[in-house]
């Protein structure tokens, strides 16, 4: 009967959220292509290639979740390297950049719609080794089916922020159900394990690992030498100069930190600012924002180089740039911190080791923050008014800001390993999967 009625209202929820999605088509272009795999209808190229020997599926989100996602498979493959993988992301950002990261052998496809007919079919057709699931992504239908065609399951790099613990805690009916269909649960810390295991996760299939975000970091020195090369040419920046950049930002943000920008550079003419927003596809509404503060601006994407000597602030709006730009700048601010309350990974920023700045809202990575904390490496203000005297602070105080950089980058050093232990669980699971059959 609980299942009768959780699908009744799953498919009455989504009927209501169609126009939602058609939006979303009509605003951001890429989001409308291949939107029919999410009822699982692929082209016949995928078919065949679903079909070319047995692959692990691996969901992940956006962006961030499959940068996970791709150092697992990283993993996975240093041991086994005829390893194949279909991989489902769910954002137009996200696929595009899994496009460019997967063999020739893996499949990429948008998630099918969590309706148990849509599901089965997947399955059926996919016919995976097993399903592992990236950070939150708790799909009821999805494991349910799985259970009953004995595909193993794990949670990778599993977390629950403080707002959805507490929503959950309000329906124990569902996620006891929920959270006992997953085999395996590699959480990100004590605290995340703690509550899978109220939520109804068996205690015996909870494992604590660090964040795998530590162990998926890379730079690319070339690249951002690259870019730091042009920017100094042009004469957006010199070498005496301070870079403050603003990471994955959200609305309001950057016309936050503009405007912080602003004052701060009467007394420090040398400061610049980059920006990156989280979806570039806000290029016009931030550019609005920065006109309306009265900076000059260039746009990366087709900034000349007399463009660039004149702008105050450059708005990086080409996509999966901002790794390279963490780099070669000297402080970050870490966005979706200060407005939203969920806030973007910190990770890249601290392997690079720099000075960094949040707002109060880091509840997606809450055990990150923890992490940061107590290695003395983060900034977290409260609130906007406070944005400014931070930002000011760390650059009148540059050994200070610099320790902090060092820090950081020490931390994420020490906090590696996470990523190898849940590739030894997933074995393990499929281990006892071949001995059962």
């Amino acid at each position: 009967m609980f299942w009768l009625i959780y699908n009744l209202l799953f498919h009455v929820v989504y009927l209501l959220m169609l126009p939602k999605f058609f939006l979303r088509m009509r605003k951001r272009g890429g989001y409308r292509e291949d939107f029919s795999e999410r009822w699982f209808r692929v082209s016949e190229e995928k078919r065949t290639r679903l079909s070319e020997g047995r692959k692990i599926w691996i969901h992940a989100v956006s962006v961030g979740e499959f940068g996970v996602a791709k150092a697992f498979m990283a993993e996975w493959r240093g041991r086994y390297p005829e390893a194949e993988f279909v991989v489902t992301v769910n954002t137009s950002t996200a696929h595009e950049l899994a496009r460019q990261a997967l063999t020739e052998k893996d499949v990429l496809l948008y998630p099918p719609l969590d309706s148990p007919w849509i599901v089965l079919k997947a399955l059926r057709t996919i016919n995976p080794i097993a399903l592992v699931l990236v950070e939150t992504e708790m799909w009821p239908n999805l494991l349910r089916a799985c259970r009953n065609l004995q595909i193993p399951t794990l949670l990778l790099n599993g977390r629950i922020s403080d707002r959805s613990f507490r929503r959950l805690q309000k329906v124990p009916f569902y996620t006891h159900r929920l959270y006992e269909l997953v085999d395996t649960y590699c959480m990100q810390s004590v605290a995340d394990a703690g509550r899978a295991i109220e939520l109804g996760a068996p205690k015996a299939r909870v494992q604590v690992m660090h964040s795998i975000k530590y162990d998926g970091l890379s730079r690319d020195e070339a690249e951002e030498s690259a870019r730091k090369t042009r920017l100094v040419n042009a004469g957006f920046m010199g070498e005496e100069d301070s870079i403050l950049l603003g990471s994955s930002t959200w609305p309001g943000e950057e016309k936050a930190l503009a405007e912080s920008f602003l004052a701060i550079r009467e007394d420090m003419p040398l400061l610049r600012l980059i920006l990156v927003p989280r979806h570039f596809e806000r290029k016009q509404e931030v550019l609005a924002d920065l006109e309306e503060v009265g900076l000059r601006v260039a746009c990366w994407s087709d900034a000349s180089d007399a463009d660039l000597s004149r702008a105050e602030v450059l708005v990086v709006d080409t996509t999966g740039e901002l790794k390279h730009f963490t780099g070669i700048v000297d402080r970050v601010f870490v966005g979706k911190s200060l407005i939203k309350r969920e806030g973007q990974n910190p990770l890249e920023a601290a392997f690079a080791g720099k000075w960094i700045c949040t707002g109060p809202g880091m509840d997606n990575f809450r055990g990150i923050m923890e992490d940061l904390h107590e290695a003395e490496a983060v900034m977290q203000i409260e609130g906007e008014d406070e944005l400014e005297m931070a930002l000011r602070c760390s650059l009148e105080e540059d050994e200070v800001a610099l320790h902090q950089g060092l820090r950081a980058a020490k931390l994420v050093e020490s906090r590696k390993g996470g990523l190898t232990r849940s590739a030894d669980e997933l074995l393990v699971l499929l281990t006892l999967q071949e001995s059962a059959l």
